[in-house]
């Protein structure tokens, strides 16, 4: 069986459901659009827009006159998010635009580590800025190896639930190699681009019930789900939910930038 990616109805139907459920991401870009410093009338370039989670929350900040494209190549994300975020300021493309530089801000909300390799992506993005304009993104730190702090349960840090799912005979761990390898070496590639790097970072709460549903967006999970269906991914999940401690949480750190 295919791998369940990102253009599938499914992960997008998952990926919604999830978002509808939990506020991970929606803190995530309510920090990423508060630390973009954003404007009445700027024009804004929204990459790997998803459903237009992160265009929603910039919407309120750019007045009538604002204006965002959302670039998404995944027609099932696209679709979904031109359904559900009916705004006249919003437009959706599958590609980026020509390397005018002609915005105000390029965001990427919890996306830019898809964007490989990112010392072309973020030159590219870098591109497209007015002067005195900005790239902001964001990311969890633990993909750039800073440990996550423990919360509060049985399990701290959330490490049963994983250990718990009945995984694909031919399993893997996602991998990082391609990733920077720390904050500061993200820096590095942003000064590469001409970049001055503002950091930020912000923490939130991932409870058990939360992890277990992220697991199950098909993408995310597809090292340990490969060749599965999502709903006996939901299943094996749900069974696993079931024996860990479900008070169980974590903090969660992200780091952002504002370049």
């Amino acid at each position: 069986m295919n791998a369940i990616g990102w253009d599938d109805p499914r992960t997008a139907r998952i990926y919604e459901r999830f978002c509808n459920r939990h506020a991970r991401y929606r803190k995530a870009n309510d920090a990423l659009v508060a630390h973009a410093a954003l404007r009445d009338g700027q024009r804004l370039l929204d990459v790997a827009a998803g459903t237009g989670r992160t265009a929603e929350a910039a919407l309120p900040f750019i007045g009538d006159a604002g204006r965002i494209l959302c670039v998404e190549p995944s027609a099932a994300m696209r679709d979904a998010g031109e359904r559900r975020l009916r705004d006249s300021r919003v437009t959706w493309v599958n590609e980026l635009p020509p390397s005018d530089a002609c915005y105000d801000r390029v965001l990427c909300g919890a996306a830019i580590w898809q964007l490989l390799p990112l010392d072309e992506t973020i030159a590219r993005l870098a591109s497209r800025l007015v002067r005195g304009g900005a790239l902001c993104f964001n990311i969890p730190s633990l993909y750039l190896r800073e440990p996550d702090e423990p919360g509060g349960g049985r399990d701290p840090l959330l490490v049963g639930l994983a250990s718990l799912v009945e995984r694909s005979t031919d399993s893997t761990d996602p991998p990082t190699a391609s990733l920077p390898a720390s904050a500061d070496d993200m820096e590095t590639l942003l000064t590469a681009a001409g970049l001055r790097a503002e950091r930020w970072t912000f923490r939130l709460r991932l409870t058990q019930a939360a992890y277990r549903d992220w697991l199950a967006i098909p993408v995310v999970s597809e090292g340990m789900f490969r060749g599965l269906s999502p709903r006996e991914r939901a299943r094996r999940l749900a069974t696993a939910y079931e024996r860990a401690d479900r008070a169980s949480w974590r903090w969660e750190r992200w780091t952002g930038w504002t370049a």
